[in-house]
This record gives structure tokens, C-alpha cells and sequence, in this order.
């Protein structure tokens, strides 16, 4: 795709998934033949600290697979400190010259995209998309003026006992309820998301309730100082080296550097891409939160072709937001959901928010 210099600035730049889930849920090999959602390029990126033979990755925004070549070709080019400065991760007076360094790594199309977006790069890319600026800027600064206290012992504590504790008796209070449901809404989704490809579709009664009920399950199984996602949510950074996005760490960096897997990104409709595809083509698919921008007959269109271009035996992996899409809705039963994964992985994984829907491909 030309970039026709009109690209709308992208909406995710950091990851707000756990992507340890979607590797317990695939367990990719390296003949695997994978398909991704882009997003933020995190996840496909996680994909490949295990060598798959190949993965494309799918969006509709060219501006999200521009940001996957970037990530990828500062990985591949970067040492660790440099590409944690660069990112943003940690201080640096010096992205723009990194960036004009890694523009011959990617293609022209995002060369240009990124050089219209200057400020972003010298910011730190990883904190620049439109979602992530809602934390930074709205988010974290907020819930610290009104509960700095209790974060801080929140995010000292060494035990699930003790930060329930703190949790329960010291932030989950009237006014914290109130921030919850009124900042969590589906007017402030609408505002943040700003975009008209982008589909909300809503089956819970309430999204502040959901979000609290959600909190209330994180605080009281995962603790907040190792967890990147609830760090960033509340704090607007990360902390420190071991508690960053799976991809980032530096066992995983230095994975996806060794990998061969051949990537390819590609923009575009996800059901119009995989309509290309021959059948029986693909062996794990790892949609991301698919759901929450198809509607209903999408959805079920979106199965239909997942099962045709599946192998026997394929793994699928998505994530449901605030729609609750089921994997044999649409497929009969063409597709065997993996209770006890998918119940596993709502439990474990570290963005709190997302129920899972795992399931393997049946015999034609």
C-alpha cells in the first residue's frame, strides 16, 4: 500500500495484551505458518521468539504495520540499551538520529509516515499511540493526584494478601467507583478510539461494572509491581527492566533477533486477506481482540474462513473485550473450544480486562 500521506496517527503504540497467553494457547513450532493481528506489532512480535516459519500480519490501519516494521528493524539493529532509549523506555536525547539511522530498514511508505511524525519518535514511540496518551496524559496523573497514597503501598507490596488487602480497605471506595465508571465509558472509548473503522461492540450491562469487577479480580491475583500492563495503566511508564511487555524483555529481544521467520505485513481487511488464502494454508491464528471491532455477521464471516484456511488440528486464539463473542457461534461444530485453556488464561493473564476464546480445528 502507497502511503498517501493522509494516514490517521496510530492508535495503539505499546502492548496492552499479556502475550504470554497467546503463546500458551498456540504452542507455535517452527513449521507453523502463522496469521496475526497487528495492533500495536507486540504481539506478533512476541509470536516470533518462537520461530514460526512465517507469519503475516493483518490491519487495517497502514500506519500500526508501519509501527511493526519499526519495532522489528530497531530489534534486529539496536543493542538492548540502545533500543530501550530509542523506544522510551528509558532516557535519550537522541531518537531522531536513531530513527535516521534505522529508515533504510524499512520501507519508504513508513519512512515517510514516521517523518511526518517527528515528535512522536522524539518522544519515545512506545508511549506515543492515541490509547497510550490517554494514560499519560489523563489516566495516571489523575489517579495519582487522587490516590498516590495507596498506589504507592499498592505497588510496594510483595504478596497477593496484602495488596487485596490494601486494595479493598484503602482505594476500592466510593470515589474510585465513581472514576471507574465514569472514566471507563463507552462515550470515553468512543472519544478515544476516534476512528470510524474502528466497530464498539458492547455485551456487557455496564463497562465501568465490568472494568471494576475486572480490577477487583487483578488486585486480588496478580501483583501490580510485576505486571507492565497495570504499571503503565496507572503510572504512565514502566518501572524497570523486568516489568515490560513479553516482547521487550531481554531473553525475548534477543529471540525475535535470532529468529528466521519470514514476516509479512499486510493492510488491509482481515476476512479480505484470508479469502485470498488456499484452503487448509494455516496453522495458528492469533486474532487479538478481534471482536471488538467486527459486528456480529463479521464475526461469523471472520470464522468461516479461519475454519477453510485452517489446517486439521490449527490452533486459533482471540480475546474478547466488551464483546462476547464465542468461538462455535458461527461454526458449529467445526471449531472444539479448549475449555479448560480458555478458562486458564482468563484467570492468569495479566490484562485484566480480556476473556479468552481457544480453540482447535476439526478434520473437514
Amino acid at each position: 500500500m502507497h502511503s498517501n500521506g493522509k494516514e490517521k496517527w496510530i492508535l495503539y503504540s505499546t502492548s496492552d495484551e499479556d502475550n504470554t497467553s497467546e503463546l500458551r494457547a498456540l504452542n507455535i513450532n517452527p513449521d507453523d505458518r502463522v496469521i496475526s493481528v497487528t495492533g500495536s506489532g507486540c504481539r506478533t512480535l512476541s509470536l516470533l521468539t518462537q520461530n514460526p516459519r512465517s507469519v503475516v500480519s493483518v490491519d487495517y490501519s497502514p500506519g500500526q504495520n508501519y509501527l511493526l516494521e519499526l519495532k522489528l528493524a530497531a530489534i534486529r539493529a539496536l543493542s538492548y540499551d540502545e533500543l530501550l532509549a530509542f523506544f522510551g523506555v528509558d532516557e535519550c536525547k537522541t531518537r531522531w538520529k536513531i530513527f535516521e539511522s534505522l529508515q533504510a530498514k524499512i520501507s519508504p511508505e513508513a519512512a515517510a509516515y514516521f517523518r511526518r511524525h517527528r515528535p512522536a519518535i522524539e518522544n519515545g514511540i512506545l508511549f506515543s499511540g492515541r490509547h497510550e496518551r490517554f494514560y499519560v496524559r489523563l489516566v495516571a496523573p489523575m489517579v495519582h493526584l487522587l490516590f498516590g497514597r495507596q498506589l504507592k503501598k499498592i505497588f510496594s507490596c510483595s504478596s497477593i494478601e496484602e495488596q487485596e488487602k490494601i486494595y479493598k480497605e484503602e482505594l476500592d471506595g466510593r470515589l474510585w467507583r465513581w472514576l471507574i465508571r465514569n472514566g471507563f465509558s463507552e462515550r470515553t472509548l468512543r472519544l478515544i478510539l476516534n476512528d470510524d473503522k474502528y466497530h464498539i461492540e458492547i455485551d456487557v450491562p455496564s463497562i465501568g461494572d465490568y472494568m471494576l469487577e475486572r480490577l477487583n479480580h487483578t488486585f486480588s491475583h496478580h501483583l501490580a509491581k510485576d505486571n507492565h500492563w497495570v504499571s503503565f495503566m496507572f503510572n504512565g511508564r514502566y518501572p524497570n527492566r523486568t516489568c515490560l511487555p513479553h516482547f521487550l524483555l531481554y531473553e525475548n529481544y534477543d529471540a525475535i533477533r535470532r529468529a528466521t521467520t519470514t514476516v509479512t505485513p499486510f493492510t488491509g481487511n482481515l476476512i479480505h486477506y484470508l479469502q485470498t488464502l488456499p484452503d487448509h494454508s494455516v496453522d495458528k491464528f492469533s486474532l487479538s481482540d478481534v471482536t471488538s471491532c467486527i459486528n456480529k455477521e463479521e464475526f461469523n464471516a471472520l470464522l468461516d474462513e479461519v475454519y477453510r484456511t485452517g489446517r486439521a488440528g490449527a490452533s486459533v486464539c482471540y480475546r474478547n473485550f466488551l464483546a462476547k463473542y464465542s468461538v462455535t457461534s458461527g461454526s458449529d461444530a467445526r471449531m472444539r473450544r479448549e475449555d479448560a485453556v480458555s478458562s486458564a488464561l482468563d484467570r492468569d493473564d495479566l490484562a485484566f480486562v480480556y476473556s479468552f476464546e481457544v480453540a482447535t480445528i476439526a478434520a473437514s
